[in-house]
């Protein structure tokens, strides 16, 4: 094993652990806690098995493993983006709900 796949894999497990704490602690739900385990998991094996994420990148016409990740990853990120800006509209609606019930209750 190399230095970087121990040092990138103890980082790995030390994230697994701290999700299954948060879990066990009920500060994410199942749903997440799975999400993040099978997504931490599929890093891990990258990580130990380099030569693997390149036939999973030409399956799909991808030269280098790397190239298809960070594909992967861009798409993650531009749909988390995508969530947080949608959880931030409704939490503006909310706001301005609370904020014009409140002014009309004041008004009486």
């Amino acid at each position: 094993m190399l230095k970087y796949q121990i040092f990138f894999g103890s980082i790995v497990v030390i994230i697994i652990l701290w999700n299954l704490l948060l879990f066990k602690e009920g500060r994410i739900k199942i749903r997440r806690f799975i999400i993040f385990i099978i997504f931490w998991l599929s890093v891990l094996l990258a990580v130990i098995f380099p030569e693997e994420t390149n036939k999973i990148a030409r399956f799909f016409n991808i030269t280098r493993g790397a190239d298809f990740f960070i594909y992967i990853s861009i798409i993650v990120i531009f749909y988390s983006l995508f969530k947080i800006y949608e959880k931030l509209e409704a939490l503006e609606k909310n706001i301005t709900e609370v904020v014009r019930y409140l002014a009309l209750k004041d008004k009486d």
